[in-house]
Order: structure tokens, then sequence, then C-alpha cells
């Protein structure tokens, strides 16, 4: 029974659902199988196999694959930009590259023959170069470019959109420029959909005819493709336009099969399990002495070491926050130590994630700076704006972003590689990091195939490994079982030991475990700072001074879940 149960799972889809399912499969098979019930088998064979079909079916391949090539190549850039850029009259170019869907595809022909035809301004001169479209092979492709093209735009923005750009801005925080980050996550990552829209615009232009017709014309052996074979003999022999229909059909389908059996195809398929996740590394087993990072590296291209217990200091002791961005309610002025771990409490809406997205460049302040020690990460007033890549500033999320694309020690060596190390010197030193986090066995997994746990250590060990200037961790452990959140905050305070840090979080035993100082954001500004140990006199004090204070009520809040009354003993 129990088995079963398992077998079949709980469907919260209403069953009555399959009554217009049902009806849709039929109206969508019906007609095919009409018209195979019509078909003459002793003269299949003949049909099919005459010269003509073969050349028709053989020109309709042809110019099928290269449209499909061609909208892939030019489609797929348009259609990213379209899903991660603004720009003025956005809609409007959307719209037209969509109307070529609602178009009758001999309006289509007719737009492509006023425009490239031997009478039309852009067409003669193409003719008077020798290059004349109008009733040649390459027309014919042209007019499978124009009715497939919208397919491979739609296809790649709304894979773009259903995704998110998460994992190019962890790819960026790593310290891979633009490039990198397209080739390496942006690719791979949408694969399927630049598969689905390859496979869409490839049928599209199999089937093209409209528009084939009346810009190319019917020249056999040229222009004639088997879409319009099938509409010549359909008058005169009936049998052979069924044939050939049923041969165009058969063709369509083993393409679509083909390519969707393909390992880079979007699954047809529910998912398997991800493996089941190994045990966690208590953290007593995990040597504090050898959980030092990797290879100090900068982000300018210097030189990196190949030391994991050494690491420079920055020259000034403390990480200088200015900012006002007015549209987030943000007007904070933060000074927090180097070297130590800070701890930012506050509301949901405060303006604790924004802070963050301040300091890595993923948003832009209308003006204010950073500054680690000596070094200036940004500075508005002087125009001065980094990119993302080149911050030196790595934020681990709630979710670990591990690239599905890549192993486990891929994923930890891709700051290395994107910083100009060797694929063997970064995979070795990504697989010394492992270990030192107790999760070196996971090195040639996927990362489905990890637990929540080792999963959070991989993206502490692939932020660790790239040696920040300055590390942002967004509620780590928030998303852990309650004893394995134990074991991962041991791990990493020992990691965050003489490190730059700041950890957003509304756990008390984070900040008493990993934190030297606390701030407390209150509607984008800066309401409460005290060093952990001292925050129990210093809001007595405060609140004694100034009653109103925004925000107290909430860190006295806070304070109550101390039960041990490290953070804030004073104050209860």
């Amino acid at each position: 029974m129990t088995n079963t149960r398992r077998r079949r799972g709980h469907s919260t889809v209403p069953s009555w659902l399959w009554i217009p399912a049902g009806l849709g499969i039929a109206f969508l098979l019906v007609p095919i199988i009409g018209m195979i019930t019509r078909i003459e088998p002793s003269h299949l064979g003949e049909i099919i196999l005459s010269p003509e079909s073969q050349v028709a079916m053989g020109l309709s391949l042809l110019t099928s694959v290269i449209a499909a090539l061609v909208s892939v190549s030019i489609g797929f850039p348009l259609g990213y930009l379209l899903a991660t850029r603004t720009f003025r009259g956005q809609r409007v170019v959307r719209t037209l590259i969509l109307l070529p869907l609602v178009l009758p595809p001999v309006v289509s022909g007719l737009a492509l023959l006023y425009t490239w035809g031997r009478t039309a301004f852009l067409g003669s001169l193409l003719t008077d170069m020798g290059l004349g479209l109008a009733y040649t092979t390459a027309a014919v492709v042209f007019a499978q470019i124009f009715v497939s093209l919208p397919f491979m735009v739609m296809s790649v923005e709304t894979a773009v959109a259903a995704r998110g750009q998460d994992f190019e801005l962890a790819a960026a925080e790593l310290g891979a420029a633009p490039n990198r980050v397209f080739f390496h996550i942006t690719l791979p990552l949408l694969r399927q959909g630049i598969m689905t829209g390859a496979i869409l615009c490839f049928a599209r232009a199999l089937g093209e005819f409209g528009a084939t017709l009346t810009f190319a014309g019917s020249l056999s052996g040229v222009t004639r493709t088997m879409p319009l074979q099938i509409y010549l003999v359909r008058e005169s022999d009936p049998q052979s336009a069924i044939a050939l229909s049923l041969l165009l059909i058969v063709v369509a389908l083993v393409i679509i099969v083909l390519a969707y059996r393909s390992p880079h195809a979007p699954r047809l398929r529910a998912p398997r399990s991800a493996a089941a996740p190994a045990p966690a590394v208590a953290p007593e087993a995990v040597e504090a002495s050898t959980l030092r990072p990797g290879p100090s590296s900068t982000f300018s291209g210097g030189h990196t070491s190949e030391s994991l217990t050494e690491r420079p200091q920055p020259e000034a002791s403390a990480v200088r926050l200015s900012a006002r961005l007015p549209e987030r309610g943000i007007n904070v002025d933060l000074t927090m130590p180097t070297g130590s771990t800070t701890a930012i409490i506050g509301r949901n809406g405060a303006g604790k994630s924004s802070l963050f997205q301040l300091m890595t460049g993923a948003i832009s302040a209308e003006s204010g700076s950073l500054h680690i020690g000596a070094e200036t990460v940004f500075d508005l007033d002087a125009n001065r704006w980094p990119p993302v890549h080149a911050r030196g500033i790595v934020h681990l999320a709630q979710n670990p972003l591990l690239f599905p694309h890549l192993s486990v020690i891929d994923n930890v060596a891709f700051g290395l590689r994107a910083h100009g190390r060797r694929t063997a010197d970064a995979r070795r030193l990504a697989g010394r990091m492992l270990s030192n986090l107790g999760v070196g066995h996971c090195a040639d997994r996927r990362p489905d195939a990890v637990s929540g746990g080792q999963a959070a250590r991989i993206a502490l060990a692939r932020a660790l490994v790239t040696d920040p200037k300055l590390l942002l961790l967004d509620e780590p452990l928030s998303a852990l079982d309650i004893d394995v959140r134990v074991e991962t905050r041991s791990v990493l305070g020992q990691v965050l030991s003489d490190r730059s840090a700041v950890i957003i979080t509304h756990d008390v035993d984070d900040v008493t475990a990993l934190a030297s100082t606390l701030v407390l954001i209150d509607s984008g500004s800066v309401a409460f700072s005290a060093p952990v140990g001292e925050v129990g006199a210093s809001l007595s004090t405060a609140s004694r001074q100034w009653p109103d204070l925004p925000g107290h009520d909430f860190l006295h809040s806070f304070c109550d879940g101390d039960t041990e009354g490290i953070l804030c003993s004073r104050s209860r």
C-alpha cells in the first residue's frame, strides 16, 4: 500500500481538467488520423521516392535548418536584451518583433517582396550587385526566418524572465567579467530555452507556405519546398498530396523527438530524485587551523599567493559606507571594523538587503561612497562606480546559488578561473578549500545531489577561495535545519575569524556566535550600533536619553531572545 501511494503521489490538479485536455488532444490528432486512413499503401513508396519529392524534401530540410540557425544566432541576443535591459521604445520593438506571428503568411510574403523584390529599392540595389533575392533559394530562407524568428525571441525572453539574473550576479561578484559570465553561466543555463526556440523555429520554417510562395515562387529544385510540392499536386493527384503530407509529418516528428532526446533539451519527464545527502561533518572534525581561505588574490589581476594561512590585512581599520537612495528610503552612514564580523538586524523592509546590493553594485545609489580600509571601492562624488566584478566583494545569499551545470569543485574553482588561474591549479585549490570546510567528499557531485548544509558550506568555500575584501552574508543559515545550522554556524565562526564580513540575520545566536559588532537598521538608516557585549548598556543609556528613538522596540524584542545573556545582559 505504501509503495502504491508513493508511486501515485498526491495531486492538487482537478481531475475534470482531463476532459478539455482530451478534447484538445482529439482536436489535434483526429484530422491526422483521418488523413492517414485515406492513404493507399501500394503507391506510398513510389510517391515518396520520386525525384520531385526527394528534391523538395531535401530543399525543405536544408532551408529550415539554415533558417533555424540564423534565428538562433540573431534571435537569442534580441530576446536576451529584451528580457534584461530597459530602453526607450522597448514595447514598440517587442510588438514589431511579434507581428509576424499574427500576420497572414501571404502578407508576410508581400512585405518581403516589396522590400527585397527586384523592383523594390533595397532589392534593386542587391540585384545590381548580382545578389538578387526574389525567386531564389535565399528568398526561401528569408521567408522562413521572417516567420520563425519571433519564436526564438519569445522562448529566450520567457526563459530569462523565469530564471532571473541571480546566477549572473553571483558569478560577477566572484570576479567574472561580463564575457565570462555570458559564455560560462548565461548560455549553459539558457540552453533549454535556446533548444526550445530552435525546435520551434525549425518546425515553423519546415511548414512555411504562404510567404515562400509569394516571395520566392515555386521553381523546382530552387524554391519549391515540400509544402509547395504538396500544394502543386493536390488538385491533380490527391493521393500524392496525402503521401507527401505524411512524409512531412514523419520528418517533423523525427526531428522534434531527436531534439527533445538531446541531453540539453527541456525535460519532458519529472526530474529524478536527488541523491541521498551525505551526513554532515561535525565541526569538531574540521581543524580550525586549516580553515583559512584559499589564495589571496587581488581583483585587479595582481599576484595570487599559494598560501592558505596568510592573508594581508587592510591598512586602515574600518569599512565606511555612506549612501543615499531616496527611492528605496536609504540614507545611511555606517562605520564597521575590518578584520571582524558585523551583524546587521532590523525589521523586514528596513533596507538591509538594499545596503548589500549597494555595496556589491547590483543597484546604484544617488550619492555616497564605500571605503574598505584605505581602499575606495566606489565614490559617486568622484564619479567612481566600478562594475560588480571589479569590487572584490562577495555576497552569499540565502540561496547558495550554486551553478547547476557545474560540479561542486568547478563551482568553487569558478572564481579562481575568473581571476586567471589555470584549471588544474584552480581545481586543486578548490578541492583543498572544500576539504577544509568538511565537504571535500562532495567535490564530484552536482549541486542537486548535496544537502542544504553541504550546499551552504560549498557556497562559502566558493566565496572564500577568492579571498574577497569584504564578505556579505544574507541570512545564510535561515533555511537549514536546527542541527545543521548549529554545525554550520560553528564552522562559519572559524572561517570568519580575522576576516572583514557583514551578516544580516534575525537569529540572536548568529550575533553572539559570529559578530563583534551589532548594527540596527530602521527605515534605511542606522538606528543603533554597539560592540557585542556592550549592547545592553548602550541600549539602556540610549533609551533613557532618547526614549522615542526609532527601532529600539525591535532591539528590545531581539534582546529577549538572548537567553544566555551574552548580547544584552544589562538590558534585561
